[in-house]
C-alpha cells in the first residue's frame, strides 16, 4: 500500500509526464491506469513490485534524493556505534535528520504544487483536462456518433478527450470495425442507464485555430461523464478504447492499435 506523502508525489509526477508528451503509448496506459487505482482505492492502493518499480522509473526526476525513510531495524545498530565511538553515531544523526528534512520539504513542495494545480482547475484557469463545465453543454441533451464522438441538441459535434475507440467510418481493418461498433453500443448502454453530464472544455489546438479545421476537425471538446465516472476510463477497462493523452497546444498522433 501507498502513504499520504507517496500518493501525493506520484499523482503530481504522473499529471507532469503525461502532460509532457514525451511517454510512449504504453507508458501512458500504464499512468493513466495507475493515476485510476490511485484515485479510486488512496492509500489502499495495492500494486506489485514491478508495478511499483516501473512506476518509480517512469515518474523519476532527474537528481531526485534517495527517499528510503528510517527503518526501525537501524537504531539496534546506531546504538551499538554509540558504544565504541561517540563522535561517529553523532554525525551519522546530523546527515539522516538532514536527508529526512531534505525528504519533507520535497513532499511539502509537490503537495502545494498539486493544490494550485487543482485550485487552477476548479476556477476554470489555463489548459487543463478538467476545465470548468460549460453550462450551455450541461443544459442540452445529446446523440451519439460514435465511441468517443457525440452531437449536442444545438447541432454542435464534441470530440470525447482523454481516451481513443477503434473507427466505424474509416476502419482499417475488419476488427476495427468490429470493435469500433462494440465501442459506441456500449457508450449507447452506459448513458441510457446512468445520469450522464457533457463539461466543454479547450481543445488542445494552437491559439486561435479552435472551431476551425485546423483544430480537432472543426469539433468542440469535452468530458462525458455516466453516474460522475468518465465514459472513457470505462471503454478503456473494457478494452474498447486505448488511453490517447494530449498536450495543452498538439496532440501525439492518434493510437489504433487494433488492425496489429
Amino acid at each position: 500500500m501507498l502513504s499520504d506523502i507517496e500518493i501525493t508525489y506520484f499523482r503530481s509526477r504522473i499529471d507532469d509526464v503525461l502532460q509532457s508528451g514525451r511517454a510512449t503509448d504504453w507508458q501512458r496506459s500504464f499512468l493513466v491506469d495507475v493515476r485510476e487505482k490511485i484515485a479510486r482505492y488512496g492509500t489502499r492502493t495495492r500494486l506489485s513490485d514491478k508495478q511499483l518499480a516501473t512506476l518509480k522509473r517512469l515518474t523519476a526526476v532527474k537528481g531526485d534524493a534517495d527517499l528510503r525513510l528510517i527503518t526501525n531495524t537501524e537504531y539496534p545498530q546506531l546504538q551499538q556505534v554509540k558504544r565504541r565511538s561517540w563522535q561517529k553515531p553523532q554525525r551519522r544523526l546530523r546527515y539522516r535528520e538532514i536527508k529526512f528534512a531534505v525528504f519533507a520539504l520535497m513532499m511539502i513542495v509537490c503537495g502545494v504544487g498539486y493544490a494550485v494545480t487543482q485550485g487552477l482547475q476548479a476556477f476554470g484557469l489555463g489548459n487543463f483536462e478538467t476545465a470548468a463545465a460549460s453550462s450551455e453543454f450541461q443544459s442540452q441533451a445529446f446523440s451519439i456518433t460514435d465511441g468517443d464522438t457525440i452531437r449536442m441538441s444545438d447541432g454542435t459535434p464534441v470530440r470525447l478527450v482523454g481516451f481513443n475507440t477503434p473507427e466505424t467510418h474509416d476502419p482499417q481493418c475488419s476488427r476495427e470495425a468490429a470493435l469500433g461498433n462494440q465501442a459506441t453500443e456500449r457508450l449507447k448502454q452506459l448513458v441510457a442507464t446512468g445520469k450522464p453530464t457533457v463539461t466543454k472544455i479547450a481543445c488542445s489546438c494552437k491559439p486561435g485555430t479552435e472551431g476551425t479545421d485546423k483544430c480537432n476537425y472543426a469539433r468542440s471538446c469535452g468530458i462525458l461523464k455516466v453516474d460522475g465516472r468518465d465514459v472513457g476510463q470505462t471503454l478503456i477497462s473494457e478494452g474498447l478504447a486505448v488511453s490517447f493523452i494530449c498536450g495543452r497546444t498538439s496532440c501525439p498522433p492518434t493510437p489504433r492499435p487494433w488492425c496489429g
